[in-house]
Protein backbone atom coordinates (compact mmCIF):
# COMPACT_ATOMS: atom_id res chain seq x y z
CA UNK A 1 0.00 0.00 0.00
CA UNK A 2 0.94 3.49 -0.98
CA UNK A 3 0.08 6.78 0.65
CA UNK A 4 1.23 10.23 -0.90
CA UNK A 5 1.85 13.20 1.56
CA UNK A 6 0.13 16.20 0.90
CA UNK A 7 0.88 19.98 1.56
CA UNK A 8 -2.20 21.56 3.53
CA UNK A 9 -0.58 25.14 4.29
CA UNK A 10 2.56 24.95 6.41
CA UNK A 11 1.33 21.20 7.48
CA UNK A 12 2.28 17.85 5.84
CA UNK A 13 -0.68 15.09 5.99
CA UNK A 14 -0.74 11.94 5.04
CA UNK A 15 -3.95 10.38 4.38
CA UNK A 16 -4.51 6.87 5.70
CA UNK A 17 -6.92 4.39 3.61
CA UNK A 18 -10.35 3.52 5.52
CA UNK A 19 -9.37 -0.14 4.87
CA UNK A 20 -6.71 0.33 7.97
CA UNK A 21 -10.22 1.00 10.01
CA UNK A 22 -8.47 3.58 12.27
CA UNK A 23 -10.54 5.44 14.09
CA UNK A 24 -11.12 9.02 13.41
CA UNK A 25 -9.22 11.59 16.26
CA UNK A 26 -7.19 8.56 17.05
CA UNK A 27 -3.78 9.89 18.30
CA UNK A 28 -0.12 8.49 17.24
CA UNK A 29 3.46 8.85 18.73
CA UNK A 30 5.29 9.65 15.59
CA UNK A 31 8.85 8.12 15.21
CA UNK A 32 11.24 9.14 12.49
CA UNK A 33 14.61 6.30 12.69
CA UNK A 34 18.33 7.95 11.73
CA UNK A 35 17.56 5.78 8.65
CA UNK A 36 14.64 7.67 7.44
CA UNK A 37 12.03 5.04 7.99
CA UNK A 38 8.95 6.96 9.68
CA UNK A 39 6.56 4.92 12.12
CA UNK A 40 3.10 5.77 13.75
CA UNK A 41 2.58 4.06 16.96
CA UNK A 42 -0.66 4.62 18.78
CA UNK A 43 -0.73 6.58 22.15
CA UNK A 44 -2.15 4.14 24.90
CA UNK A 45 -4.02 5.22 27.72
CA UNK A 46 -2.08 4.74 31.32
CA UNK A 47 -4.26 2.53 32.93
CA UNK A 48 -3.25 3.38 36.05
CA UNK A 49 -3.66 6.88 36.35
CA UNK A 50 -7.27 7.09 37.37
CA UNK A 51 -6.08 5.54 40.96
CA UNK A 52 -2.37 7.47 41.15
CA UNK A 53 -2.79 7.07 44.63
CA UNK A 54 -3.17 3.00 44.59
CA UNK A 55 -0.34 1.23 46.05
CA UNK A 56 0.13 -2.30 44.82
CA UNK A 57 2.44 -3.74 47.17
CA UNK A 58 0.01 -2.91 49.58
CA UNK A 59 -2.67 -4.68 47.75
CA UNK A 60 -0.73 -8.02 46.95
CA UNK A 61 -0.33 -7.84 50.86
CA UNK A 62 -3.39 -7.71 51.67
CA UNK A 63 -4.65 -10.32 49.36
CA UNK A 64 -2.12 -12.42 50.94
CA UNK A 65 -0.43 -13.34 47.30
CA UNK A 66 3.01 -13.49 49.55
CA UNK A 67 5.18 -11.78 46.68
CA UNK A 68 8.36 -11.88 47.71
CA UNK A 69 9.09 -8.27 45.72
CA UNK A 70 11.97 -10.62 43.57
CA UNK A 71 11.85 -10.27 39.99
CA UNK A 72 11.54 -13.93 38.60
CA UNK A 73 12.04 -13.00 34.99
CA UNK A 74 13.42 -9.80 33.25
CA UNK A 75 10.59 -7.41 34.41
CA UNK A 76 11.25 -4.42 35.55
CA UNK A 77 8.12 -3.45 37.52
CA UNK A 78 9.37 -2.87 41.82
CA UNK A 79 11.69 -0.51 40.09
CA UNK A 80 10.42 3.45 41.90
Amino acid sequence: MTVKVQKQGETLIVALPASLQVEANAEFDVIQETNGIISFVPVQQNIFAQHPDDDLRADIAAMNLGDNGRAVGKENVWKV
